[in-house]
């Protein structure tokens, strides 16, 4: 309770002394007391609690006597000022880093541009598994190279299918080979006996005729003797029936042999059997093997070869993936196709023709790549949205196509869709 009372006193001495030494010395109206009561009595405290265990340490106890003398005023410390230093080498930071974002962003260059290229996809005209992948990210390859194998189970099981067909139609042909060969020999061998049996009728018919041609001289000279009555009238009735008998034997051997005559040409005249029975089965496995044959085309369709020089730039899928028809599944940039379309406001369409060279700058290019001008484009357009960012709203601008060297065309950082640009201070070759 001292030290308090203490602490009360010297706010009282302090307030008095300030409210004095402000009448006399400034020349200003004094402020009324009660205005500067609160912050005078609230900096006191502060200052008071704070050099609190500073002054008991060091003083001694007093008398009443000593505690009569005025106290002295606290002077208050002194506070550095803390993160002001800090704070504007922040404020300098930022303003500096912007202003170099909109100097690179919108006034360094003058014109922008877009890194191209003819860019073909290649896509599987089958649906099927993608069983096998050939290549990678960025690898050359060469025309006809292999890229991926896709796996169609359904042709698969459909050139099975029309291989068991192709095998009974084989065996069936083969049958029916046999067959007619068999017949064929039947009918040679019937036709060769009709022959042989005319042949032997013939030689039958001419033993006959002569037969009966001795008959009948016999039978003339037994007549003539039978008028002389020198021969019995026996031996003339036994030369009449011989003769009788020959003449029926040789009508029926001559009629006999006309039928055999009539089967040996119709035996002749038969058609052989040969191509005319075997064609229905013949064009049957010819179709067959032709069905095979497209199955098997469209299977190498599964076989995705590079329709170009040129490099990977993508892999759409990864191997074991179920793939549908004409879906993307590489994508390959043609070899010697990388070009730039740079797109030049209408004040700069008279400044470049067809062969003159510019230097470009294109991440991650830390020097500028020299490009030359191949084409000039007849009609202005707006720019992508890519880089439409760069130019003023709804402004058109004159596209033409540069081409870079071959030592930055080649390089693999090089890459489609990059965005070039052409500074304000480019030198023109």
């Amino acid at each position: 309770m001292g030290h308090l009372q203490k602490i009360v006193g010297r706010f009282s001495d302090y307030k008095d002394r300030s409210i004095v030494m402000s009448n006399s010395t400034s020349t200003f109206p004094a402020e009324p007391p009660s205005a500067r009561t609160d912050d005078t009595l609230a900096k006191t405290a502060r200052s008071a609690y704070r050099f609190q265990n500073r002054e008991t340490a060091a003083s001694p106890p007093t008398s009443n006597a000593a505690s009569s003398k005025p106290p002295t005023a606290p002077v208050a410390p002194k506070t550095r000022p803390r993160g002001r230093l800090l704070i504007a080498i922040l404020m300098f930071s930022a303003c500096g880093a912007g202003i170099a974002t909109v100097w690179d962003s919108l006034l360094r260059y003058q014109a922008y541009g877009i890194v191209t290229g003819k860019v073909i996809n290649v896509s599987a005209p089958i649906d099927g598994v993608l069983q096998y992948v050939h290549v990678r990210e960025g690898d050359h390859v060469r025309q006809d190279a292999r890229l991926a194998t896709v796996f169609d189970l359904d042709f698969e099981h459909r050139l099975q299918r029309i291989s068991d067909e192709l095998k009974m139609a084989q065996a069936s042909l083969h049958a029916e080979i046999a067959k007619v060969q068999w017949q064929s020999k039947v009918q040679e061998t019937e036709m060769t006996k009709s022959m042989a049996d005319f042949f032997e009728g013939a030689s039958n018919m001419y033993q006959e005729t002569a037969a009966l041609g001795v008959i009948r001289n016999e039978l003339a000279r037994t007549q003539a003797l039978s008028q002389t009555h020198a021969a019995k009238e026996m031996d003339l009735r036994n030369q009449t029936i011989r003769e009788q008998a020959g003449t029926d034997k040789l009508r029926a051997i001559q009629k006999a042999l006309r039928v055999l005559k009539e089967r040996a040409e119709t035996a002749a005249r038969i058609p052989r059997l040969g191509s005319e029975q075997i064609a229905p089965l013949v064009a049957k496995v010819d179709m067959l093997l032709n069905e095979t044959e497209r199955i098997r085309e469209w299977i190498q369709q599964g076989e995705l070869k590079a329709p170009v020089n040129g490099v990977v730039l993508s892999r759409h899928h990864p191997a074991g993936e179920c793939i549908k028809s004409h879906e993307p599944l590489f994508s390959v940039m043609e070899e010697s196709s990388l070009e730039i379309q740079l797109y030049l406001p209408q004040e700069l369409t008279a400044d470049y023709n067809v062969g003159d060279t510019i230097k470009l700058k294109i991440e991650p290019f830390e020097q500028l790549v020299p490009c030359e001008v191949t084409a000039i484009g007849t009609e202005h357009r707006q720019p992508p949205p890519n880089i439409e960012v760069f130019y003023r709203k709804n402004v058109t601008l004159l596209p033409i196509r540069v081409r870079p060297s071959q030592e930055f065309a080649g390089d693999r950082r090089m890459s489609v869709g990059a965005v070039a640009k052409l500074p304000h201070f480019s030198h023109r070759g």
